[in-house]
């Protein structure tokens, strides 16, 4: 999934910035915030979560948290990487 094909909405919760949601075929998929509400900066607008069918994962080998202060470059090789992860438990 390329960056470019990302839809991005308003945020949900009423917070300002906008959401882009990407599910992949093995269970996991990310979430892609941008705004001056959450972890993002002029050259960095980006923050990534990992989810699985539970919402947030803070268990896969990518990470531990929420990814904040990303470019897009940043974004789109972690779309790859999640992408490829094992098959969700």
């Amino acid at each position: 999934m390329l960056f470019d094909a990302l839809i991005f909405k308003p945020h949900p919760a009423g917070m300002g910035g906008t959401r882009a949601v990407i599910d992949y075929p093995n269970g996991y998929g990310a979430s892609v915030i941008t705004g001056k509400v959450f972890y993002t900066d002029e050259e960095h607008p980006y923050e990534l979560a990992v989810m699985d069918a539970n919402g947030i994962t803070y268990t896969t080998p990518l990470t531990e948290d929420v990814l904040g202060y990303l470019t897009k470059d940043d974004v789109e090789a972690l779309l790859l990487q999640i992408s490829q992860l094992p098959q969700a438990a």
